[in-house]
């Protein structure tokens, strides 16, 4: 027999003896409790015979498994029997295989290890015999103790049988027992019904009375608290009489009023906004003023061209016929960090207003009146205006600041519609050019007005009120951005003859630049009177090649009259002053013909969005002519990409300022 086959045979029998041995006890177990449960329902009632029957027969075929499951278990026995005979064979041939060993040679190495192994092999075999009868002999033990209680339960299931037969007999009498109980049960029955029938009918008539009862004291207890309600609404209205002849009185004193402010109503305005400081920057040059604005945008991490900055500059400087310098364009180029660095390095202070989308009227702008509690409300801006205002005749001659220069940014103004909330404000803005501010009717004419004033009633006792005007003078500047997308409104053509647009298109390469806030250490502000010697009029001795270009801005004004959106004298003079007033044109061409070239694109290319380029495609050519004029490169390649746009309209996007 090979080795390894030896080797895992007393394995083989230990594990399966011990396999054997755990499932004869629990099939021991399990036929003692199941004896035990059916020995205890067999001690039950009369009720319990049929099952003990049911029992008996179950625990003679258990019986009958049983000893097949013993006749089993014998034949393994003798299975095993054989097997280790058949070990102890394989014991005289290990012990052959010994002696003749030892009749080898002793020197051999191989030979001893060999027999080395023989030698384990042979205790473990010897190991697993050992095992293996004692194993044989428990099972031995463990099945005489098995036909010992097997013998017992038969014998207690003939004692049952005879516990049956007895049963039964009682089980008779019960019967007869429990007839007659019923049939004195059914007479007692029907006089219990009797009885519960009589008094179900007074349980009746006591749940009425308790009901009645119940209801009249709810009633009782509800009237109580009318009362008590009542009482406590007498002394509360007593309290409230008292309260409402108080009311009446104010009332009727405010009634009095109605239609009036007192002049301390509009104490708000005189709040202020900006601080007072000592010092103001003297003989500011307007060069160097430029030359600090474009280092402030490089340091602060901006890129903008140099010639947008200047006609950002320039555009503001002919504030008095264009009142308004929007910034529009592509959304995240520094439209509204951009004003704010230029305020920072010319010297003016700078205002940013939010627009927001609810803003409807000028009271949005300026503020309002509150009659419930007779005061003005005042916005910052109309407290600033306050402030600046640079009339003899300002608001109780409050205006600290009327000698220096002020930025208003209406940040994403057209969120709302500019024409509900700011178009009546641009009018008077564009006639403060032609009243003299210091003529009290001029004045009016010019300024917004918040309060008509009161004459006064001494019969009422009421007192006289000034009327209140905010004025705007030539030293506010209005500066506007607009995002175009389908969150915001266009631009209408009173604003865009009103205003010059700088449009901010797309950078023609991104780049990571670290933006950083530049702090305003000794910061002071420049003069009016500096800011206005900055600005010249439109004359032949200001502006070079005049002729040239006045005979260009009329000739473009004869092909837009074609194309029905001819400009009148406002729109010429407004680019005349801009040409005039655009600083260091020598460097750009001809003189004057690049300020020209952004006049063109604020103020001529806007007015043509929208027309159909197939129908008015002669008129175009013209017009494309007479832009080559101009000899600007960023102006003709702008309007040939708005000329040839696949729409089908005029496309503009504005010039690319780099």
């Amino acid at each position: 027999m090979d080795s390894s086959i030896i080797k895992f045979i007393p394995i083989g029998v230990w594990a399966f003896s011990a396999a054997t041995s755990i499932v004869i006890v629990i099939v021991a177990l399990y036929f003692y409790i199941f004896y035990r449960k059916r020995l205890s329902a067999v001690q039950g009632t009369n009720q319990d015979a049929a099952d003990l029957l049911n029992l008996k027969q179950q625990l003679e075929q258990d019986v009958i498994s049983i000893r097949d499951w013993i006749s089993n278990q014998k034949d393994e026995l003798l299975r095993l029997e054989a097997e280790r005979k058949e070990q102890e064979v394989i014991r005289a041939e290990l012990q052959r295989l010994e002696q003749e060993c030892a009749k080898k040679d002793q020197g051999n190495l191989s030979l001893r290890e060999e027999v080395g192994q023989l030698e384990t092999k042979k205790h473990l075999i010897e190991q697993s015999l050992d095992t293996l009868n004692a194993d044989v002999n428990k099972i031995k033990d463990e099945l005489k103790k098995l036909e010992e209680n097997l013998s017992k339960s038969i014998e207690l299931i003939e004692k049952n049988q005879m516990e049956i037969a007895k049963q039964d007999k009682v089980k008779n009498e019960f019967e007869e027992l429990i007839k007659i109980a019923e049939k004195e049960l059914e007479v007692a029955q029907k006089q219990i019904t009797e009885l519960e029938t009589e008094k179900k009918g007074l349980k009746e008539s006591r749940s009425d009375l308790q009901t009645q009862i119940d209801t009249l004291e709810k009633e009782l207890k509800e009237l109580q608290k009318t009362r008590k309600d009542h009482e406590e609404e007498v002394k509360a209205l007593g309290s409230r009489k008292l309260e409402l002849s108080g009311e009446v009185k104010s009332l009727a004193d405010k009634l009095k009023s109605v239609g009036t402010m007192p002049p301390e109503a509009f104490e708000s305005l005189n709040n202020s906004v900006f601080s007072v400081l000592d010092a103001m920057q003297d003989d500011v040059s307007e060069q160097n003023a430029l030359d600090r604005l474009y280092s402030l945008t490089e340091t602060s991490g901006f890129t903008l061209p140099t010639r947008l900055q200047n006609a950002f500059h320039t555009a503001l400087k002919t504030s008095d016929i264009s009142c308004l310098t929007v910034m529009a364009g592509v959304s995240g180029t520094g439209k509204s960090a951009f004003p704010k660095l230029y305020a920072q390095s010319m010297g003016i202070h700078f205002l940013p207003l939010a627009v927001e989308p609810r803003w409807d009227s000028p009271h949005d702008l300026f503020g309002f009146l509150n009659y419930m509690e007779n005061r003005y409300e005042a916005t910052t801006l109309g407290r600033a205006l306050v402030q600046f205002n640079n009339s003899r005749h300002g608001h109780n001659g409050f205006a600290t600041l009327n000698d220096q220069v002020l930025l208003v940014l209406l940040d994403e103004m057209n969120l709302a519609r500019i024409e509900y909330y700011f178009s009546e404000f641009l009018s008077k803005l564009e006639m403060r050019r032609n009243i003299d501010p210091n003529n009290e009717t001029d004045y009016k004419m010019v300024s917004a007005e918040v309060f008509a004033g009161y004459p006064g009633d001494k019969k009422r006792g009421i007192k006289s009120s000034p009327a209140v005007h905010l004025f705007a003078g030539s030293n506010i500047l209005f500066v506007g951005t607009m995002n175009e997308d389908e969150t915001t409104q266009s631009l209408s053509d009173k604003v865009i003859d009103r205003a010059n647009v700088v449009y901010f298109g797309q950078p023609n390469r991104l780049e990571n630049r670290e933006q950083k806030v530049q702090t305003q250490t000794n910061w002071q502000p420049i003069a009016y009177d500096t800011w206005r010697s900055w600005i010249v009029e439109p004359k032949e001795r200001n502006i070079s090649d005049f002729g040239k270009i006045d005979d260009l801005v009329n000739q473009i004004n004869t092909t837009l009259g074609k194309l029905g959106r001819p400009y009148g004298w406002r729109t010429y003079k407004a680019m005349m002053t801009y040409v005039a007033n655009y600083p260091g044109v020598s460097s750009r061409g001809e003189r004057g013909m690049g300020a020209l070239a952004d006049q063109v694109a604020m103020r001529v290319m806007p007015k043509l969005r929208g027309l159909d380029l197939a129908e008015y495609a002669d008129i175009f050519s013209t017009l494309s002519s007479q832009i080559d004029q101009i000899n600007d490169s960023a102006l003709s390649e702008a309007f040939s990409k708005a000329n040839t746009s696949t729409l089908g309209f005029f496309d503009w996007r504005g010039i690319s300022w780099e």
